[in-house]
Formats: C-alpha cells, sequence, structure tokens
C-alpha cells in the first residue's frame, strides 16, 4: 500500500516535508489494504435536477473503470411503496448487465427490517431481484430495531439473508447509516452477527456530517475495537461542514477505506470528493488509492456532462480556478517558464497529473512586468514606453468589463496588445513631422546607412514581396528620393499579371481588420483610418469586396488614404464594369501608388534628427 513516502517527486508534487514526519505516520492505521469504493453513479442520481440519461450513466461508469474505480455502489430504495423508482432499477440494470471491471454492491431497504415493520416486499424476493439485476453483493442496511423482540426478529432475518445469498451465489455486506449519532451498544451486535455470518465489508455512514475529523478518528477506533473480528470497513462523509474530505481522511488513517464520489456530486452540501481524497492521500500522505490521477479531471468533467450540474470554479483539483493564475507574478511566472515548468506557480501539483492544464488571465492587478513577460513569450522585445502602453490597453479593457468573469482571456490579451503596438507605433513610426524633399533626400541616405536585413524589412512593408525588397536593396545606394522613387516603379513593371494578382491577394481586403502589429499591418490601418466606422457601410463594402473577388479572382485593391467609405464603395461598383485585363491594369497602378507613398513615408520617418545649433 505504501511506497518509500516522499514529500516531493520533480514533475510531479512538491510538499512540505512534516507531511512524512516518523510521528505523524506511526499514529495511524491504515485500512490494509486500503479499498477505495466509489458511489459516483447513485450519487449523480440523487443530486436534484440533473438530466443524466442511461446512456450518460454508461459513459460515466466507463471513466470510473478507466481510472481504476473497482467497486461501485447502487440503491433500489422501495422506501414503504409496493415498487422501486423505475430509475434506479434502471440504473441497476444497465450497469450490471455490462462488464466494467468492478464489483456492483447493491443496497436495498427491504433486504433487512427493523424487525417491527414488514417491508412491502419480502428478502428473498428483493434479493432474488438484485442478482437478476446484476448485483455481485447484496447490501443491507442495519436500522435501529424499536426493542428486544423485534432486535431478535431483525438478527434472524439477517441470519436468513446470508443463506439466501449463498444460494444465489453471492456475498454481503452491511451498511449502517447515522452511524455517528447510533447507540454502539445497539449497534454493534448485529454488526458482529454479520461478521460471524461471513459479512465482506461494513459500510459506516455518518449521513449527516455528525462528526468532525478528530471525533472521526475515535469514532473509527471504538467501532473497531468492538468489533469480534476484523472485517473490512469504509466511512460514508457528506460534506456540510466543508470536511467531507478531513472526515474521510481521518476514517482512513484509523482504519475504514474511502467512500467517495467524483466530483462530490450528492444531494445536500455534496459528498466527499473522490479527486480531492485521492490526491491528498496520495501526495501528503504517501497512500496508493489505486486510482489514475491523471484521469480525475476528465472524470469529474464527464460527470458534468452528462448530468449538467457544473464543477463549480473554486472546486478544488478539477474545478477552473484550481489552475487559473491572474496574481501578477504568477502570471509572469507562467508567461516566461511556460505551463509545463515545475513547480507550478502558487501550487504544489503539477496540473497534467491530475489531467489539468495551466492557465492564465489578465484581470484588474495588471502589471508592467505583466506585460513585459508577455512580449518575451511571444517574442518580443519591446521599450518601457510600449509596456506600459500595453498595460494600460489591457487593464482598461478589463475596467470595461462590468460582470464577471471581469478579465481577458489569452487570445484577447494577444489581440489588444497587438492593436496597442500597431497604433503606438503607427503614431510614432510611420507619422513624419517633416516630409519636404530634403527631409526625404535624408532618409534615403539614412535608409542607404542601414543593414541589409533592416532596409530589406523596411521596404518590403511597402510592398509585400520580397523579389522586389531584395532588388531594391542590391540597388543601394541611392542618391535621392528620386533615385530610390525610379527604382521602386521599374521593380513593380517586372510583376506578370498572374504574379500581380497574387501580391494584391496580400493586402488586406478595404475595410477589413488590419490586425497585427506588423509594419505592413500598421501601413494598411493608417490608410485606412479615414474610412467610416459603422457597421452598415463596413457591410456594404464588404459584400462589394466579395462581388469584386467572385469577378476579378483578387482582392479589390485601392490607394484608400484620404477617401471615404462612400467614395470606395462608388469606386468598387464602377471598377465592376472592367474586363479582368483593364482591372488589373488599375490594379497595378493603384499597387504603385500605394508603394511609392509608403516608401516615401518610410525614408521620411528614417532621416535622421537635425542637429542643434550651436550655442
Amino acid at each position: 500500500m505504501h511506497d518509500d513516502r516522499v514529500w516531493q517527486m520533480d514533475g510531479v508534487y512538491r510538499v512540505s516535508p512534516f507531511n512524512i514526519r516518523p510521528e505523524l505516520h506511526d499514529g495511524y492505521d491504515w485500512p490494509d489494504p486500503l479499498t477505495l469504493i466509489d458511489s459516483t453513479l447513485r450519487k449523480t442520481l440523487f443530486t436534484a435536477g440533473t438530466v443524466t440519461t442511461i446512456d450518460g450513466f454508461l459513459r460515466i461508469a466507463e471513466e470510473l473503470a478507466l481510472a481504476g474505480v473497482r467497486h461501485e455502489c447502487l440503491n433500489v430504495d422501495w422506501t414503504g411503496a409496493t415498487a422501486p423508482p423505475e430509475r434506479q432499477l434502471e440504473l441497476v440494470r444497465a450497469i450490471g448487465s455490462r462488464d466494467f471491471g468492478f464489483t456492483l454492491n447493491v443496497f436495498a431497504d427491504t433486504l433487512l427490517s427493523d424487525g417491527a415493520r414488514v417491508p412491502p416486499v419480502g428478502m428473498r424476493e428483493t434479493a432474488e431481484l438484485l442478482v437478476d439485476l446484476g448485483a455481485d453483493t447484496l447490501a443491507p442496511g442495519i436500522v435501529p430495531a424499536p426493542g428486544p423482540d423485534a432486535r431478535a426478529r431483525q438478527l434472524d432475518e439477517l441470519e436468513e439473508l446470508f443463506d439466501v445469498a449463498r444460494g444465489l451465489g453471492v456475498g454481503v455486506t452491511v451498511t449502517v447509516a447515522q452511524a455517528g449519532l447510533r447507540d454502539l451498544g445497539e449497534m454493534l451486535p448485529v454488526v458482529n452477527r454479520a461478521i460471524e455470518l461471513g459479512v465482506l465489508r461494513v459500510d459506516l455512514m455518518d449521513s449527516v456530517s455528525s462528526l468532525g475529523p478528530e471525533a472521526m478518528v475515535l469514532f473509527v477506533r471504538t467501532f473497531r475495537d468492538g468489533l469480534v473480528a476484523p472485517v473490512p470497513l469504509t466511512m460514508h462523509t457528506h460534506d456540510d461542514f466543508g470536511l467531507a474530505t478531513a472526515c474521510t481522511i481521518a476514517a482512513a488513517t484509523a482504519g475504514a477505506s474511502p467512500d467517495v464520489a467524483a466530483g462530490g456530486v450528492s444531494y445536500r452540501c455534496g459528498f466527499a470528493a473522490m479527486e480531492e481524497v485521492v490526491l491528498s492521500l496520495e501526495t501528503l500522505y504517501g497512500v496508493r488509492t489505486g486510482i489514475d490521477l491523471s484521469a480525475l479531471t476528465r472524470l469529474a468533467r464527464t460527470v458534468e456532462r452528462e448530468s449538467g450540474l457544473p464543477i463549480p470554479p473554486l472546486k478544488p483539483v478539477v474545478g477552473r480556478y484550481a489552475y487559473l493564475r491572474h496574481m501578477p507574478r504568477d502570471v509572469a511566472a507562467a508567461l516566461r517558464d511556460g505551463p509545463d515548468a515545475f513547480p507550478p506557480p502558487s501550487s504544489c501539483v503539477a496540473p497534467e497529473v491530475v489531467g489539468g492544464r495551466l492557465e492564465w488571465v489578465w484581470d484588474g492587478l495588471g502589471t508592467d512586468d505583466m506585460a513585459e513577460a508577455l512580449a518575451e513569450s511571444r517574442g518580443l522585445s519591446l521599450t518601457a514606453e510600449e509596456i506600459s502602453a500595453v498595460r494600460r490597453a489591457l487593464d482598461e479593457a478589463v475596467a470595461g468589463i462590468e460582470r464577471y468573469p471581469r478579465w481577458l482571456e489569452p487570445e484577447r490579451v494577444n489581440e489588444i496588445a497587438d492593436r496597442t503596438l500597431a497604433d503606438l507605433r503607427r503614431r510614432e513610426v510611420f507619422v513624419p513631422t517633416d516630409t519636404t524633399d530634403a527631409a526625404v533626400d535624408a532618409g534615403v541616405a539614412a535608409l542607404n546607412a542601414l543593414d541589409t536585413r533592416r532596409f530589406t524589412e523596411l521596404v518590403y512593408a511597402c510592398c509585400c514581396w520580397a523579389p522586389w525588397a531584395d532588388r531594391l536593396a542590391a540597388g543601394r545606394p541611392y542618391r535621392t528620393w528620386t533615385a530610390l522613387d525610379a527604382a521602386a516603379c521599374e521593380g513593380l513593371t517586372a510583376l506578370t499579371d498572374d504574379s500581380l494578382a497574387a501580391l494584391v491577394d496580400k493586402h488586406p481586403p478595404i475595410g477589413a481588420d488590419t490586425g497585427g502589429a506588423d509594419l505592413a499591418s500598421s501601413f494598411s490601418t493608417l490608410e485606412q483610418s479615414s474610412l467610416a466606422a459603422s457597421p452598415e457601410a463596413l457591410r456594404e463594402v464588404a459584400r462589394l469586396n466579395a462581388e469584386y473577388r467572385a469577378r476579378f479572382g483578387f482582392t479589390y485593391l485601392v490607394a484608400a488614404e484620404g477617401r471615404t467609405t462612400a467614395e470606395l464603395a462608388a469606386d468598387l461598383r464602377r471598377r465592376m464594369a472592367n474586363t479582368r485585363p483593364q482591372e488589373l491594369s488599375v490594379a497595378r497602378a493603384e499597387l504603385t501608388a500605394i508603394v511609392r507613398r509608403r516608401l516615401r513615408r518610410t525614408a521620411a520617418v528614417t532621416a535622421p534628427l537635425p542637429r542643434p545649433a550651436p550655442a
């Protein structure tokens, strides 16, 4: 049951070394073997408002089996009626008719009476029905008998039940509900008689959370001390005080195996959650449970999907917040180190151990360091001003969210960061303050002085055609703007019609989101800044763009700077009257105009700042 206890395992978990101190473990009395039993199916059925179909229950059962569950419990309750709810019978029939690799223990309230009131259905009839449905073991509930005579009759019934079970070829477990509130002197004699008759297991239930963790340890030890012979025990707890996991583990330290349900599903406040109990036992106590930890998240989400019952976001282990990071240091660490770094930010356990994954979001606690880490994770090098601008833009976007969750997902964060950088760089880089011929000629000289890679990057953004950019780079130095302009125009004349159409398609359609923070996108955004932003006008342009492409096979291209949406819509309609050769000629002229404007702007902003006059 125990491996060598360790407080850290690289890539898996890292907990306090105090967890493995001998003075703690010397006081534990673990079940040997620890045999976890599962109540997910019956507890899902008993959770109010769930919508699980029988096929859904079967899918949950498949995941339970894959996770390593070897003992499953179900109920059939007559509760004084002449027939149980059909839904309970359907579930037992569906699970019992298939081999999931786990035993099926079925409780029925008509298997054993209190010795005074006669159940509506006989014990033998009940036992035969359950075995016919697929039960491996029968689970009578030991309830208080109202007096000595009733207790004697109850013991006779118990003995008869064991005879019937042997005849049917199945075993018997016994269930003791409200265990923490029961009189041990009344309860133990019946349990001990079941042990003498050969009971396989005693399932204790603290049905209404009457025991705290320390009291649970004392109760289990006291109960075990009163047994005539050792027998496997389990403990069933609810979460009324938020202590179901603690009480279940406390019971295990005293010798009672856990009874659990994936996601903690059940009525009232829920049940001892499999993922919490199992992960705690494995990592904090060094106890092997037989459950595949990596299946825990998948299993809980299967229950969520099939039942319709959402996993609470703050649910330990499998809730979204378990591995969601938003605090500045945590987000920065997640961005810089990656989602698989160990130890994970602010966690003892690696998310993948339980089948989870590390996530981050940007909320109202953003910092410049987070923005810098975001840039680094995307291979970007930003100035301090750019980092602050990105952080401010993200904070403003969060502040504009009026409902929960007030945060930005990574995709939205990247989109806002890209737009912010594009706007910032467009303002600072692509809007020259001096476009005189002298300034532009000075800029051409500055371009000549750049290394080939940087020169090529800048001119490529003007046209998006690599051979053209390479040709301009090879033609340096250019003495004046006129020389550079002539070389640029000459290069464009070398385009074949097919190459021209392909090159035009590299430019975003008019009115479309140019996206990104690259130089070419920044040019497009600047050139289309005069377009109306009304949805109706943009939809009309988008419709005309689609018609244009359908007619000519390439994107509508126009030197849009300073033109209105209405003007461009009219231009689109007019140009669709052209033949394809005519339109290719127009597109070449528009491309040339766009390239010349971009190239001149690039030269103007590259011009060195004038030196201050001597004092």
